[in-house]
């Protein structure tokens, strides 16, 4: 987003959006320059970050605007009001803020899956269709991308934009490229001699692990959990299968 002066009314403080930064948001700074703190978007709200202070002093607003107004607003004083409520849930491998449902496991494994498809590199775990994810390109390039624009529009499969990214190889040579470096399976041949450790990729399978990750987390038992989760979301030969799996477990659940 380039900078810009936002639509401000005559009494809300000044302020100045920057260029978007990974891993810090947008900054935002006053007319005379000085730095107030940065903001982002995370599921349709935006957060509000001063200078200096951790992201657990974010605040929660609208939109970018009042979230940069509000960054003005106490700049220079000792306010700062977190939202306690907005900390993102406990970690767990291969999601980034999410909370390991049913729905968000399945959404995340179909994502994956379509990575790997794609030859996309994650190199965070998958934070929702809607927000920014860090990833790596064939060529080498790392930026952030939005799953919601690798899916295609109305799930056509039709990445946008076509190509990938400005200073990637020549589209001529895409198809040849990823085919060199995925090639999908059918079935889980990473833990051939350990059944426990093997990814589901069959919805009898993926609903037996995800009943057993919502016993994990009733539970407490993170590291059982985390385990659970990378079955069902480790980089796997098998990930489109794997996905699969998971969409016919959800399908199954609305027919019930």
């Amino acid at each position: 987003m380039p900078q810009h002066d936002a639509p401000q009314s005559n009494d809300a403080p000044k302020y100045r959006i920057g260029d978007y930064r990974e891993g810090g948001g947008y900054p935002v700074t006053s007319p005379a320059g000085t730095h107030a703190g940065h903001i982002y978007r995370w599921h349709r709200a935006w957060y509000a970050v001063p200078a200096g202070q951790p992201d657990s002093t974010r605040s929660k607003h609208v939109d970018r605007y009042q979230a940069a107004a509000h960054l003005c607003k106490i700049l220079g004083t000792d306010t700062i009001t977190g939202t306690p409520d907005a900390a993102e849930p406990v970690t767990v491998p291969h999601l980034r803020g999410l909370k390991p449902t049913p729905q968000n496991l399945t959404n995340a494994a179909r994502a994956l899956a379509r990575l790997a498809e794609l030859a996309w590199e994650p190199l965070e775990g998958y934070p929702g269709a809607d927000n920014r994810w860090r990833m790596k390109c064939f060529c080498g390039w790392t930026g952030t991308r939005w799953w919601s624009h690798l899916r295609g529009r109305n799930n056509d499969n039709t990445p946008r934009p076509e190509n990938r990214h400005e200073g990637c190889i020549p589209m001529a040579q895409h198809a040849e490229t990823i085919a060199r470096l995925y090639t999908p399976a059918t079935t889980c041949s990473c833990s051939p001699d350990d059944s426990t450790a093997a990814h589901p990729t069959t919805p009898d399978s993926a609903a037996k692990v995800l009943k057993s990750v919502a016993r994990a987390r009733q539970s407490g038992n993170h590291p059982e959990l985390n385990r659970l989760v990378t079955l069902l979301l480790g980089p796997c030969p098998a990930a489109s299968v794997r996905a699969q799996a998971l969409q016919e477990v959800a399908e199954r659940s609305k027919k019930r």
